[in-house]
């Protein structure tokens, strides 16, 4: 015999102490939501998998055939189901560029510094030629009675610096007056807002690191890289930024030593230190990409309530071919949360058509570029189709059809990240949800603040969390064959990726009908960058 379901979860509240946590989140909605949740099922996933995922999709690598024909596939059944283009469109146009530093020459005075050899471009910030005046500014700090830059006017130049700050942990640190350094030392940035807010147009770094960080970053330097055809920030500051080593710093200038240089210069004792004309010329391959997200939007049926949008989102793309001809077919990874999305949407108009349609509008996004950074949901997240202030949460689903070793014995689970970080309501409502209609277990192993593989920040839902956009992170964990030619369709659970896209579409149900706007009632800080 089958338990009342309402009697089920009030056994449920009770056991589980939920009973004052949930009192004020009872679900107003979901009853009426069971019957179109169930038209998800395992066999549909299925059918859509074995195409999105297919050889003829050539592994969906951003900027490819491949991504382009998925598009197109994507676009196509959001137009067969009723939902209605945004501005005009199944696609959102996404400017991607790829490029690679092949070299360089920098000059300053009369020494000419090649790229690898004696400088590199600062990782994570976009560096263009530069032509100023050169001078140095010794540690480039102002704190307190120490400034580095009194009586310098840097406005328009470069200012060439040395890492760390005065003094050491054997005879104590200047600044903090003990034996360990100061927040200048353990944050670069800082130095670096500094500059661009006196005015500087380039920055110079001189390391007695330099062979160490050299060997770390001329790898990733020397990459091919994807990224959105605008400016890209470093952390804190846009200002370019050059690494040199300490020896480069002595050749250009003709100075002793290090030793002597840090005994000088605060007595500005040191010669030199306008350098001449500093000119910077780097050689770059850059080509543009052509790439979409895809979207289609569910409009929603209460005038007062319409203008809020619930979102829904995958990412499409994957990594491609590899070098020998090898597809990667990313079953998983993320054609599993794609074609759930399209059950999400397929569920929702099915109601929508039956006249049970949602009171705030529903907004489905398929991204490209996820795995090249985050690109599509970066540039939706800049660029938004509707005031981002409207937008009430974002569940995004990757990687939801296969289950990890930590769950061998169980593959009924599913791990959610974020839930909690912004809106307690969310959060509450999740788990009601699946409490009375799905019974999942509802991992929270990776929601942990000290995750140290940092998941929160790792898939599209970050780009809605940053703008402090309420979010759940849907996800089945990482197995063997991650960003591997084994992550194909037969390998894909499909019961149990059926059973997270009616909690999907459950949890959706009840947000988009509520009475009240979800509330953002927890403060996250996130950082500038991942």
């Amino acid at each position: 015999m089958r338990m009342n379901r309402y009697v089920l979860f009030t056994f449920l509240v009770l056991c589980t102490g939920w009973n004052h946590r949930i009192s004020a989140q009872t679900l107003q909605h979901t009853d009426s939501a069971e019957q179109w949740a169930n038209t998800i099922t395992a066999d549909e996933l299925s059918g859509l998998l074995h195409i999105l995922a297919s050889d003829s999709m050539a592994g969906r690598e951003t900027g490819k055939p491949g991504q382009r024909k998925a598009a197109d596939f994507l676009a196509g059944k959001f137009e067969d189901m009723g939902l209605l283009p945004v501005e005009g469109s199944y696609f959102q146009p996404v400017p991607l560029k790829i490029s690679k530093l092949m070299g360089g020459i920098l000059t300053v005075g009369s020494e000419k510094l090649v790229y690898k050899n004696d400088f590199l471009p600062y990782p994570g910030i976009q560096v263009n030629d530069v032509l100023a005046d050169a001078v140095f500014v010794g540690y480039g700090i102002q704190d307190g009675e120490w400034d580095d830059y009194a009586e310098l006017d840097v406005k328009g130049k470069t200012v060439v610096m040395i890492s760390g700050e005065p003094g050491n942990e054997k005879k104590g640190y200047t600044l903090s007056g003990g034996s360990a350094p100061s927040a200048w030392s353990k944050d670069p940035s800082k130095k670096r807002v500094l500059a661009d807010s006196l005015g500087a147009s380039a920055i110079i770094v001189a390391s007695e690191d330099y062979a160490v960080m050299s060997s770390r970053l001329v790898p990733w330097l020397s990459r091919e890289r994807m990224r959105l055809d605008v400016q890209r920030d470093g952390a804190g500051t846009d200002l370019p930024t050059l690494l040199i080593s300490e020896e480069v710093l002595l050749r250009m200038t003709g100075w002793k030593s290090m030793k002597d240089v840090r005994k000088k210069w605060p007595k500005r004792k040191l010669s030199g230190t306008d350098m001449g004309a500093m000119e910077l010329h780097l050689a770059r391959n850059v080509d543009e990409v052509e790439a979409v997200n895809v979207w289609g939007l569910l409009p929603g049926s209460d005038s007062l309530l319409s203008d809020e949008i619930v979102v829904l989102t995958s990412h499409y793309d994957h990594v491609g071919v590899d070098k020998e001809g090898l597809i990667y077919n990313g079953a998983d990874d993320d054609g599993s949360g794609t074609v759930s999305l399209l059950e999400n949407a397929q569920a929702w108009m099915t109601a929508a058509k039956a006249g049970k349609g949602p009171k705030r509008s529903v907004l489905f996004i398929a991204f490209v570029g996820e795995e090249k950074g985050l690109l599509g949901s970066e540039w939706y997240s800049d660029h938004p189709a509707f005031p981002l202030e409207q937008h009430v949460c974002d569940l995004n689903m990757d990687m939801v059809g296969r289950f990890d070793e930590a769950h061998a014995d169980n593959d009924r689970y599913v791990y959610l990240i974020g839930s909690d970080k912004l809106s307690s309501s969310l959060h509450n409502i999740s788990e009601a949800v699946n409490a009375a209609y799905i019974g999942l277990d509802l991992d929270y192993t990776f929601n942990a603040p000290d995750d140290p593989n940092r998941f929160y920040y790792r898939s599209d839902h970050y780009n809605f969390a940053k703008h402090n956009i309420p979010v759940i992170f849907y996800f089945s964990g990482v197995h063997e064959d991650y960003h591997g030619p084994g992550d194909t369709p037969d390998k894909i659970r499909y019961p149990k990726m059926a059973e997270i896209g009616r909690l999907v579409f459950m949890t959706s149900w009840e947000v988009a009908n509520r009475a009240e706007k979800l509330e953002v009632d927890v403060v996250n800080d996130f950082p500038s960058n991942r």
